[in-house]
């Protein structure tokens, strides 16, 4: 069986766990919006990985260059990025200059997206995979920002923020999972492929529940 098919199925299932979660828990009770705009991120990253696994089924490979699941994969970024930034980032960071530091600080994951996918192009000469890599960089970088930044935040008024860091650990992971992903799958780098899907596969299964467990504890 085609490794790649079954690291996608690997990945599809899991994120379609993960989807069938944060539906029951948070689209069908219809909590609070930056909770319902995580799920549908986990749901992009299901239908991108159910493209790969049905393509990949019929194909073979996929294209080595930018095909339509990518932008489920974007979508998943774009809705995880909108929830911290739209609907929690304001709640704890009043633009004053004491928290400064912690915006600098955070930096320090984008700076890391950037220095992976520099280290990419250093070694891939193909300009379609570098563009097909970057365009995934590119939304992992603002998202990575804010992940990073509500992780190290000191958070006295909302608690909420304490008792999600575990989740925001998660999603961290989960942007330099999926770049490391594509990165290690365009090089032929086999094994470090495997780990990094494994590793996407089981940061998605557990992303949910733990958001879901962390929300509550911050409403109590």
């Amino acid at each position: 069986m085609n490794l790649v098919l079954m690291m996608s199925a690997w990945m599809f299932v899991c994120a379609l766990i993960g989807t069938i979660y944060g539906a029951l828990h948070f689209l069908a009770k219809k909590s609070a919006l930056y909770l319902q705009m995580i799920a549908c991120g986990v749901g992009c990253q299901m239908f991108a990985r159910l493209f790969d696994v049905i393509y990949l089924a019929l194909n073979g490979e996929l294209h080595r260059k930018f095909n339509i699941g990518m932008l489920g994969i974007v979508g998943s970024f774009l809705f995880i990025l909108s929830a911290n930034y739209g609907q929690m980032d304001s709640l704890v960071d009043d633009g004053s200059a004491a928290l400064r530091p912690t915006r600098r600080r955070a930096l320090l994951a984008p700076a890391a997206i950037l220095a992976l996918y520099a280290a990419f192009c250093c070694a891939e000469q193909d300009l379609r995979l570098r563009l097909a890599v970057g365009l995934i960089a590119a939304f992992i970088l603002p998202t990575a920002y804010f992940n990073f930044k509500h992780l190290i935040i000191y958070d006295v008024e909302n608690g909420v923020i304490r008792c999600i860091r575990s989740y925001n650990l998660l999603a961290l992971a989960y942007g330099f999972l999926v770049l490391l992903e594509f990165i290690f799958g365009y090089l032929s780098l086999t094994v470090p492929y495997v780990l990094a899907c494994v590793g996407v596969g089981a940061v998605t299964l557990a992303m949910m529940p733990m958001l879901q467990r962390g929300w509550a504890r911050g409403r109590q």
